[in-house]
């Protein structure tokens, strides 16, 4: 068994630092606490895919658990969960949803029983999982279908929740820029400060310039950034002269954002001021300097345009890096803070990308993105989806043995999985009353892309099943007697 992506978490699902070790079909998992813990980890279930899923928090013991009948558990006591918390929305479960429940308990109860015999519990457990993988999944669809007719009914879903994050270097590519400007209201620019300003107070805005030139000249809503990330290739070389004095950084990281923002104040419509502080910090900032820098960047853009949204963006947001990097901040810990601080911004960003080992893109099913994006929702911000992604097909690149295991959702990664997956998360997403946007990562495939696979076209500009079921979205979600209008609100203010 491979421990790829494996971690242990505790209490409100926070990873615990911890060693993890397979041996004589065993694993054993070493942490610095006595507190009970619980196992993440990437798990195949026919049908189902192959998912990270969870045991409950179980306290120490002499004697081994049985994996399968645990996560059986595990995934019982989430759905558990999530239906006396939808119950208080008025969700009403249907009679398959009843029936796939039962009968997974049926299972569940049987490996129980079978305890002493390990082979016979593990294969009632696998049993029991199979039908509460469909049972979790067909109550989040449920869940959503009705959110989603009381949305529309309500203030409706406008054309900019669609969106596309654009590849920069195709400025001059005709037919890339016709699909953008036929199927798109809403993009984002992806930018960096290594790009922008690669000497000291030497800033080159021509790529940036022509780009938002064109997408106004288009009508086209703007969204920019990540202004500011401290992850090692998004940082200027230049800057590690001062990797040891916080306040200088901090001060060349307002002045560079202010400046970038006043330049384009009056055609930009939202900007994602900082992305990624809960994960990377080339700089090995502190919890205080991070909390800080995230502070002092969003009051640089909103002194310079205080009619724009300010966005904050997560990375992971699972939080699996903080099983291993002491020097990050889990992601819920990171939104909490920021927000108890009175850090002025309007909304969250959260990425949601799988397909790829590590990086927090190994694969999770509809009922954990379900309640990711519940549990997000509660902070009062609204909530932009970025970065959403899955390939059409597994990767193929080797990368020295860095790219691992990913896992997959259903079947193994194709264009009807990935059309299929697209159609149910933005369902998902946008039934939620507080989801402003969810912006599709890449259009066209990129050989060099996180994800090879990932765009919604093939390289050759052929439309894939994914491409068609975003448009059917659109048609069937978008209120169609407000497309003149400006964006909605929460897009801009």
């Amino acid at each position: 068994m491979a421990l790829n992506g494996s971690y242990l978490y505790g209490q409100d699902d926070i990873p615990v630092r911890s060693q993890l070790d397979f041996s004589k079909s065993e694993i054993l998992g070493l942490r610095h606490s006595d507190t009970p813990v619980g196992l993440v980890t990437l798990w195949e279930m026919g049908n189902s895919g192959k998912v990270l899923l969870r045991t409950t928090r179980l306290p120490e013991t002499n004697n081994p658990y049985n994996l399968n009948v645990e996560l059986a558990r595990g995934r019982l006591h989430r759905i558990s969960q999530k239906r006396e918390e939808w119950g208080m929305s008025n969700l009403v479960l249907t009679e398959k949803q009843h029936e796939l429940i039962d009968t997974s308990l049926e299972s569940y109860i049987e490996a129980l029983c079978n305890l002493d015999n390990p082979e016979k519990a593990a294969n009632a457990a696998d049993e029991s999982l199979v039908w509460s993988m469909v049972a979790g999944e067909d109550m989040s669809m449920g869940m959503a279908r009705q959110l989603l007719e009381k949305r529309k009914k309500n203030q409706g879903i406008g054309r900019h929740s669609f969106g596309c994050c654009l590849d920069m270097s195709r400025i001059q590519d005709a037919t890339y820029l016709k699909y953008i400007k036929d199927h798109f209201s809403f993009v984002t620019l992806p930018i960096s400060w290594r790009q922008i300003e690669t000497k000291e107070q030497e800033r080159n805005f021509d790529l940036l310039d022509e780009w938002i030139n064109w997408l106004s000249r288009n009508y086209i809503a703007i969204k920019v950034g990540p202004l500011v990330n401290f992850s090692p290739k998004a940082v200027p070389d230049w800057l590690y002269i001062w990797e040891n004095d916080f306040d200088q950084i901090r001060e060349m990281a307002y002045d560079y954002i202010t400046d970038v923002v006043k330049r384009y104040a009056n055609k930009v419509h939202a900007w994602n001021v900082i992305s990624g502080m809960n994960v990377e910090n080339c700089f090995k900032f502190s919890f205080e300097q991070i909390i800080e820098m995230t502070r002092s960047s969003v009051l640089a853009a909103r002194h310079s345009s205080s009619r724009s949204m300010i966005l904050v963006e997560v990375s992971e947001p699972w939080g699996d890096y903080y099983a291993y990097n002491q020097r990050t901040i889990p992601p819920m810990i990171y939104i909490d803070m920021i927000c108890q601080s009175g850090v002025s911004f309007n909304a969250l960003g959260i990425k949601l990308r799988f397909g790829r080992g590590g990086g927090g893109m190994l694969t999770r099913d509809l009922l954990e993105i379900s309640s990711l994006i519940d549990r997000v929702g509660i902070f009062g911000k609204s909530v932009h989806l970025t970065d959403v992604q899955v390939p059409s097909a597994p990767d193929t690149r080797d990368n020295n043995g860095r790219v691992g295991e990913a896992g997959y959702w259903h079947n193994k990664w194709s264009e009807q999985v990935q059309a299929e997956w697209l159609e149910q998360v933005y369902q998902i997403g946008l039934s939620r009353a507080y989801v402003e946007t969810i912006t599709w990562q890449d259009l066209v495939d990129k050989t060099d892309g996180i994800l090879q696979n990932g765009g919604l076209f093939k390289s050759d500009f052929t439309p894939k099943a994914a491409f068609m079921k975003l448009c059917q979205l659109k048609k069937d979600l978008v209120r169609t007697s407000r497309r003149g209008q400006k964006l909605q609100k929460g897009v801009t203010q």
